[in-house]
Order: C-alpha cells, then sequence, then structure tokens
C-alpha cells in the first residue's frame, strides 16, 4: 500500500527478471561452445603442426648436406611458436568474451531503467543522459533510492569485469591504473609486487583466465536476483543534479514530483 505522495519509480516483474538472466546465461555458454571450447586441446593441435612442419621440410631434406636433428628441432620451434600463438588468440577470446558480457549485462540494466523511468518521465531528455553515465554513477543514484548496491558480494566482481573491459578495449589509462590497485589478481607481475615491472604496469600484462568469466557471469546473475521488485519514491526522494538538470517537464502519471524542486 503505497502512502500519498508515494509512487513506484521502478518495478521489475519475476518473468522479466528470469528473461534477463536467461539472456546472460545463454551468452555465457554458448560463448564457451562455439568459441572458447575450441582451444581445449592445442597442445595436441602444436604436436600435430611440429609433425606437419617436420614432414614439409623432409621433402627439400638432403641427407647429403641436411642435419636430421637440425630439421627436427626446427619443426618442434615451429611446433613451440605455434602454440603460443593459439594461446594468446584464447586470451584474446576470452577477453573478447568479458567484453560481450559486460556490454550485454550494461545494456540490459539500462534498457531496464530507461523504461522503467519512462512511465513516470518524459525521456525526450532524459534518456540521452542516462545512457552516457556511467555505472557508478546510476549505481550511486539507485543506493540513494533506497538499494545498497556498495554492500553486495557481485559490485566489486562487476566492477573488476568493468576495468578489465576498459583496459582491454583502450590500453593505458585510469581503468588500468585502479585494476593495478584494487584488482591485481587480472595482471600478470613481472617480478612481483614493488618492483619495477609492477611499479610501471602495461596494459599487455592484462591475464584473464575462464575461471573469471564463471565469476563475471555469477555476479550479473546475482545483481538481477538482487534488484527489488519495486522501488518506491514520494516527494522526499533524492535525485541527482545531471537528472533534475535533464527534466524538461513535470513527470506523467498526475505529475506526481519525485523530489522538491524537481522540473
Amino acid at each position: 500500500m503505497l502512502s500519498k505522495g508515494e509512487f513506484v519509480i521502478l518495478n521489475i516483474w519475476d518473468d522479466g527478471r528470469a528473461q534477463l538472466i536467461e539472456r546472460l546465461d545463454f551468452y555465457h555458454a554458448q560463448a564457451k561452445k562455439r568459441i572458447l571450447d575450441q582451444f581445449r586441446d592445442i597442445e595436441s593441435e602444436a604436436e600435430r603442426y611440429a609433425e606437419e612442419s617436420y614432414d614439409r621440410r623432409g621433402q627439400w631434406f638432403n641427407p647429403d648436406t641436411d642435419d636430421p636433428a637440425s630439421s627436427a628441432e626446427a619443426a618442434w620451434g615451429d611446433g613451440i611458436t605455434h602454440y603460443g600463438l593459439l594461446e594468446d588468440l584464447r586470451k584474446q577470446m576470452i577477453l573478447s568474451v568479458a567484453a560481450g558480457m559486460y556490454h550485454e549485462w550494461d545494456k540490459q540494466f539500462r534498457d531496464w531503467l530507461d523504461r522503467e523511468l519512462g512511465h513516470n518521465f518524459s525521456l525526450d531528455k532524459l534518456r540521452p543522459d542516462l545512457w552516457k553515465q556511467d555505472i557508478g554513477t546510476l549505481f550511486d543514484m539507485l543506493d540513494s533510492w533506497g538499494w545498497d548496491l556498495k554492500a553486495q558480494g557481485f559490485h566489486d566482481t562487476i566492477d573488476s569485469c568493468r576495468l578489465i573491459v576498459n583496459v582491454y578495449k583502450h590500453g593505458h589509462g585510469t581503468s588500468l591504473n585502479q585494476l593495478k590497485e584494487r584488482f591485481p589478481q587480472y595482471l600478470r607481475s613481472f617480478g612481483g609486487s614493488g618492483s619495477f615491472g609492477w611499479d610501471y604496469v602495461h596494459y599487455n600484462q592484462l591475464e584473464v583466465g575462464e575461471e573469471a568469466l564463471m565469476l563475471f557471469q555469477e555476479a550479473f546473475r546475482n545483481f538481477w536476483k538482487y534488484v527489488p521488485a519495486r522501488t518506491i519514491a514520494g516527494d522526499n526522494t533524492p535525485v541527482p543534479t545531471w537528472f533534475e538538470k535533464a527534466l524538461t517537464r513535470k513527470p506523467r502519471d498526475k505529475e506526481k514530483p519525485i523530489a522538491k524542486g524537481a522540473s
């Protein structure tokens, strides 16, 4: 029962929640099956590549001038190189999947906010501002509306994924520095903490395994499980400055204000 002046500003139905989680599960499962599982046996692939390299070299082998041991060693080196290339590609694919998972969740989240806020506010001006805010700013807004996102176990995991994706996309910058300070487990150390290599961390030290993808997936699922069925607003509900400035007219639905001074 809503009190006078109160209204539902955000709402999520059980079916909608389940569909959002199902989409995340589908993305993770299919990316694993169709992309990452292709790298399950790269050791054997590298061995076969070395054998094929040895056979190719044998076509031009001259027993009078060529050393069999040298051919075998060169073929073995080809196999090692091939393994390294496959391993590098596997790591790139893991990062690509992590980026896809994060962006899928990010768009889900903003779409849901967009849709729900559209029940009470004109989105002509609010929508562009809503979509350009960073996730931390949106989480701050929701916490001011009674949520407690920063205290949830999934919060830091989602934030680590955000930083990883930013480093993967942009390289050096603020996200790399934050990742080093807050989640150093995702950076390969050249010499250990406090060493020259660690003090001057490089974006190519990003190291993310498939087990991290499982952690990210679980965090995104737990986020949607946590979302309150209803978020109630009233006359004294605070709004961020960017939100208030974006509004060009009073909310629909009997023009109930979200906060004093909102326009």
